[in-house]
């Protein structure tokens, strides 16, 4: 099974970084030659080509919510986190991924199954280097849970 891990992100804003960082510590503990390691700093309608062609696609993505605290992380499917009317409702720049999974199929793309892994940060809009603290001081378990989660779902596969 041809799986892709995919850390979204940007290291020029302070928290956002963290999929980045969790991916690239991935790629060294997950050796596996069906495993793809990626990283990119834009989502949106672009996502459909970096998904395509995968039988599987675990996304490492930071995340806001209301009760979170940093360094929090949780697993969801792609259809519990589309965008709604509260959020601005269906736009080019907030197309969820179970929308941009059934775009992809309409143009034809083999789209995988998709699992997100959400870390819970600070402030993911934030310019500036270096995560604040609460994020920086959990990447360490945050690599080892996730990695570990990662792993059982290929094992399952």
């Amino acid at each position: 099974m041809d799986t892709l891990v995919l850390g979204i992100g940007n290291e020029i804003k302070r928290d956002d970084i963290v999929g980045l960082e969790v991916v690239a510590a991935l790629e060294t503990r997950l050796d596996s030659p069906d495993v793809a390691f990626e990283t990119m700093n834009s989502g949106r309608l672009m996502l459909i080509d970096e998904l395509s062609g995968h039988d599987q696609v675990c996304i490492v993505d930071s995340i806001v919510t209301e009760d979170g605290e940093p360094g929090d992380w949780y697993v969801f499917d792609p259809q519990a986190v589309e965008p709604d009317k509260e959020s601005g409702g269906l736009a080019t720049h907030n197309v969820g991924l179970g929308t941009l999974t059934t775009l992809g199929e309409a143009m034809g793309e083999s789209m995988p199954g998709i699992t997100i892994y959400a870390i819970e940060v600070a402030d993911p809009f934030e310019y500036g280097e270096g995560m604040t603290d609460p994020v920086r001081e959990a990447l360490p378990d945050l690599i080892d849970d996730i990695g570990e989660e990662i792993e059982r779902q290929l094992l399952a596969a």
